[in-house]
């Protein structure tokens, strides 16, 4: 298909326009709601319809799956990811704490993904399952420290805690973690810097998370399923975390 090299400098180039166009004076957007009572906004068909265009033109064989638009399905094994505005919700509040998120799948399987933050100097990230590149330089996790005083995050606490993943930031809790809602891709990116401990979803899509899987393997980060075959419900973490909240 195309080297992870390539795949991250494509990436890139594909997302240039994402800042400026949010940043521009006159940047405006309406909010609507889909059918599943989530929101979604004028920008999010903007950047999912630009991206999906310089796809479709350097790589008209690939498929294409996208949060906002009908999938395509190509002639080959290889399909493109795509999530314009990973954080809506808090997009639509002013929060800056949102990204674009692109991956490259194989027969269902992630092989590369990629993050960019716009709003966040306009920082990025890649990786292919085995190295992080952080704005083009290896990124590892730092080693994990006691619970007392880490910082976990998640989306949203109200779903953790009707979910199969309570128990372990329960118990993240009663050990003196600091738990806070900096969630979506933001979060995961924290794992990854090694600013906080674990990042936890639950009921993920796969736009929200294929993405992000290369990346997180990449920065030598664990990935633990919780009652799922899928990556629906998921425990992101240092290594050694998860062992301390059995």
């Amino acid at each position: 298909m195309l080297s992870f090299e390539k795949f991250s400098e494509f990436c890139v180039e594909v997302t240039n326009f994402i800042a400026d166009t949010l940043h521009a004076p006159s940047a405006e957007f309406q909010c609507t709601y889909k059918d599943d009572g989530t929101e979604v906004t004028s920008c999010d068909f903007l950047i999912e319809d630009k991206i999906r265009n310089l796809i479709s033109s350097a790589f008209p064989e690939c498929g294409i799956i996208g949060e906002e638009r009908r999938n395509h399905h190509g002639s080959t094994e290889w399909s493109w990811i795509i999530d314009p505005i990973d954080g809506t919700f808090g997009f639509s509040k002013g929060a800056p704490l949102f990204g674009t998120l692109i991956g490259l799948i194989k027969d269902n399987e992630p092989k590369y993904g990629f993050l960019r933050l716009p709003m966040l100097g306009d920082t990025w990230i890649s990786g292919n399952g085995k190295v992080a590149l952080l704005e083009g330089s290896p990124l590892q996790t730092t080693f994990p420290k006691s619970l007392n005083k880490a910082l976990i995050l998640t989306t949203d606490q109200q779903t953790i805690v009707n979910s199969p993943i309570n128990k372990f930031w329960q118990s993240a809790l009663k050990q003196g973690a600091t738990a806070r809602t900096w969630g979506d891709c933001f979060g995961y990116f924290m794992v990854c810097k090694g600013e906080a401990e674990l990042m936890t979803d639950t009921s993920l899509k796969p736009h929200d998370i294929l993405p992000l899987i290369p990346i997180l393997e990449g920065a030598g980060v664990e990935i633990h399923k919780i009652d799922c075959e899928d990556y629906s419900n998921i425990i992101a973490c240092k290594k050694g975390v998860m062992e301390q909240l059995s």
